[in-house]
């Protein structure tokens, strides 16, 4: 047994290390992968989240009009005030790593889906190996979809 947690600390260590050592194109491309497999498993027609009103075009026209996206927040008045900085529509979308000041460990920021349910889909914002801001959670209401919460990160 302690030869196991032994090897597996090893095997930690060491990508530990190699990320390290990875220069910020490589762990770019990491992420990047992630991130467009991700916008490729939520835009899937036959995915269940795309049933009756698509989870797909919902966003796509909530990331884009304001109008809509307020129309559309399920957020209390504390929330909307406290998060009014994020409820931007150009925020509702899947980001490869990008350069954003305010990271303790890392000055790179990506947003890739998460969690995608029938009624649930979450948007995972964060810094590059380290930690989630936030995660925006949508939900299905009566047929329709909602921005119904944000979740604080780490």
């Amino acid at each position: 047994m302690k030869r196991i947690l032994l090897a597996l600390a090893i095997v930690v260590l060491s990508t530990t290390v190699a990320m390290a050592q990875m220069s910020k194109e490589d762990i770019i491309k990491s992420y990047t992968a992630d991130v467009e497999e991700s916008i490729e498993l939520m835009e899937n027609p036959s995915e269940k989240w795309n049933a009756a009103e698509s989870f797909t075009s919902f966003i796509k026209k909530f990331s884009t009009d304001e109008d809509f996206m307020k129309s559309r927040i399920k957020l209390t008045a504390a929330q909307q005030s406290e998060y009014a900085d994020l409820l931007v529509p150009s925020n509702f979308q899947a980001k490869v790593p990008f350069e954003k000041e305010g990271g303790e460990e890392s000055e790179l920021f990506y947003q890739m889906w998460g969690e995608m349910q029938y009624s649930t889909v979450h948007l995972d914002c964060g810094w590059v190996d380290s930690y989630y801001t936030h995660t925006y959670e949508f939900k299905r209401l009566g047929g329709k979809w909602f921005l119904s919460k944000i979740v604080p990160g780490e």
